[in-house]
């Protein structure tokens, strides 16, 4: 009888892989980044590359052709400070000014080099911005919930800033250089703040020392960076301290709120007399009291949110003809709206030991529009204040897509994988 030879079995195929030092290049920490920052660039770029010839418009006139002050075409301490001294005179935005009194030094009245200075400053808040996010949901309060998709969110909010149809006056509108030089002294300030608070030694005096430089000149930028050491206040009882009300953290927290204190009693005595002096006289030529404004801006505030949600070309204006509010009841939405703002704030406070990113975010869009829509005699709608405010939707909208795409992905694994089984 014969035998027969036994079957050979095949050896299973050996599997590669990646040691940890040789990852793909795509995953390797720092090239990620650069691919990161590399996108935002270029979604500016793309975003706004048709822009360069923009003639100068309403308030650039002004402010600029118009404006003898930053003419300069000999460049020296004199001139600098008669630039510094007329200005204040007006306005204490001296550094927005100085970049404008650049450009015409370099330029003239060439709108290329206005448009490419508002473009370069609009890249650099989106790297502010995804640098900023990468540092906070990295933070070992955060890390654990978010570490896995930081740099998701964090590309794809940067993402949403960069290229929101709702940035267009901010960027393309010359003079609103104001808005967006802001916004990137401010988000630069946070990352400083938190590098600062990371490190030690020479280096966190370094840090702080730059959160400082940076905090004047966003102040001298637009003055609505002045509600910034609240957000820094706020940034450490949620995301160092989480939260602690144990005597070291009432400490801290007495120490944040007497420090904002003193800051606001100097501003107060350095430029408080002004301000109520502006605020008084602006309101003599307005068509509207204040308090028609401050009630009419509770609706403009969540009106500004239906822009972010729904930003098409018919509803983006320049010159809007909001209607003004007389009275809690007229029109009637103005009540709704105080609730509406009222319960969302609530939530923010009920929810911030729980879903502290949420309510971070919550309180950031509301926070920073507090100034521009309050008391202040300003025109009631501009779409440029949202620059800074329009970040903390832009996170939670970030979250809630990347966390969506990320629970549908492990579930269509889970699927392939209980079919593999059963093969």
């Amino acid at each position: 009888m014969k035998m027969s030879k036994p079957k050979k079995i095949p050896k299973p195929e050996k599997k590669t892989t990646i040691p940890f030092g040789k990852q793909r290049k795509w995953q390797s920490f720092p090239f990620r980044h650069l691919v990161a920052i590399g996108l935002i660039v270029g979604v500016a770029w793309v975003a706004y590359s048709n822009t360069f010839h923009v003639p100068f418009v309403f308030d650039d006139r002004g402010n600029i052709t118009e404006n003898p002050n930053i003419q300069i075409k000999v460049f020296t301490w004199s001139r600098l400070e008669q630039l510094v001294k007329n200005t204040y005179q007006e306005t204490i935005r001296v550094f927005s000014y100085f970049t404008l009194a650049l450009n015409y030094y370099f330029g003239g009245f060439n709108v290329f080099g206005y448009h490419l200075v508002n473009l370069i400053i609009h890249a650099a808040s989106g790297v502010f911005l995804y640098w900023f996010l990468i540092l906070t949901f990295r933070l070992p309060f955060l890390k654990e919930k978010y570490g896995s998709i930081s740099y998701k969110v964090a590309l794809f909010t940067s993402l949403i800033f960069i290229s929101h149809p709702i940035q267009t006056q901010s960027v393309t509108y010359i003079v609103q250089r104001m808005a967006s030089m802001a916004g990137m002294f401010y988000l630069l300030s946070m990352v400083l703040y938190i590098k600062g608070r990371l490190s030690s030694g020479k280096s966190r005096f370094f840090y702080f020392g730059g959160l400082g430089l940076t905090y004047i000149l966003g102040v001298f930028s637009k003055e609505n960076v002045a509600i910034l050491p609240l957000f820094i206040a706020l940034y450490e009882f949620y995301f160092f301290q989480n939260f602690d009300l144990s005597p070291r953290g009432k400490n801290v927290l007495f120490a944040l709120a007497g420090g904002i204190f003193i800051l606001l009693a100097l501003v107060f005595i350095i430029w408080g007399r002004r301000y109520i002096n502006l605020t008084i006289e602006g309101y003599q030529y307005r068509t509207f009291t204040m308090s028609e404004r401050v009630l009419t801006q509770f609706r403009i505030v969540l009106y500004y949110l239906t822009l972010l949600i729904y930003p098409h070309p018919s509803r983006l204006n320049l010159d809007y003809d909001f209607p003004i509010s007389k009275t809690v009841l007229d029109p009637p939405t103005t009540l709704l709206s105080i609730f509406i703002i009222a319960g969302l704030i609530g939530y923010s406070i009920w929810t911030a030991k729980k879903r502290p990113m949420i309510s971070f975010c919550i309180l950031w869009y509301f926070g920073n529009l507090v100034i521009e829509s309050s008391i202040f005699p300003l025109e009631m709608v501009y779409e440029h204040r949202l620059y800074l405010p329009m970040v903390g939707p832009s996170i939670l909208f970030s979250l809630f897509m990347v966390r969506g795409i990320e629970k549908l992905k492990s579930k269509f694994l889970l699927k392939e994988a209980v079919l593999e089984s059963h093969e």
